[in-house]
C-alpha cells in the first residue's frame, strides 16, 4: 500500500501525446474538423497547437476545431504537451480529401440503380414474350386434315342443263 502511494506522488514529464483527429474519414472542403490531443503527465499537462512553418500557436487546450475547412488549412499540425518537468510533442498531417460531392454520389448512386434494373426489365420482358409465344401456339393448334379424302362436288348445273337438252329434243320428236 505504501509503494501505490508514492507511485501517485510521483512527477513524470508528459509523454508522448496522443492525437487524433474527427472526422477520421476524408475531410471534405467545407466540413468542421476536430484535433484533439491527450499525454499523460503529473502535474497536467497544458497543450498548445501548432501548424508547420508558423511560428505562432494556433490554439491552446487538448481540443482544437477548424471550422469551414479550405485547402489553406490542408498540412502538418502538432500538439505540444508540457508541464514544469517537460515537453513533448506529436504531429499529424491534414489534407483536404478529393470528395467529391453530394450531387455527384447521388448521380453515381442513381447510375447504378438503373443499370441494376436494367437486366430485370430485360429478363421480364423476355419471359413475358416466350408465355405469348406459348400461350399462341397452344391456342391456335393446327387441325389435322386427312388428304386422302377429297370430297367429290356434283355439278348440278351442268346437270340440269343436260336435263334441259334431253326435254328439248324429246318434243322435237
Amino acid at each position: 500500500m505504501m509503494l501505490h502511494a508514492s507511485l501517485q506522488g510521483q512527477a513524470d514529464p508528459p509523454k508522448l501525446p496522443s492525437v487524433s483527429v474527427s472526422p477520421s474519414a476524408e475531410i471534405e472542403e467545407g466540413s468542421s474538423v476536430t484535433l484533439t490531443c491527450s499525454s499523460d503527465a503529473n502535474p497536467a499537462a497544458s497543450y498548445t497547437w501548432y501548424k508547420e512553418d508558423e511560428d505562432s500557436p494556433k490554439a491552446s487546450g487538448q481540443i482544437f476545431n477548424i471550422t469551414d475547412f479550405r485547402a489553406e488549412h490542408s498540412g502538418s499540425y502538432s500538439c505540444g504537451a508540457q508541464n514544469k518537468l517537460g515537453r513533448s510533442n506529436s504531429t499529424l498531417h491534414l489534407t483536404v480529401g478529393t470528395g467529391s460531392s453530394p450531387m455527384i454520389v447521388n448521380i453515381i448512386r442513381t447510375t447504378l440503380g438503373v443499370l441494376m434494373l436494367v437486366p430485370v426489365f430485360l429478363l421480364s420482358l423476355w419471359t413475358r414474350k416466350k408465355k405469348a409465344l406459348r400461350s399462341t401456339t397452344e391456342a391456335h393448334e393446327p387441325e389435322e386434315i386427312e388428304l386422302d379424302s377429297i370430297p367429290e362436288y356434283e355439278n348440278n348445273s351442268h346437270t340440269a342443263a343436260q336435263r334441259e337438252d334431253r326435254e328439248e329434243q324429246e318434243d322435237l320428236v
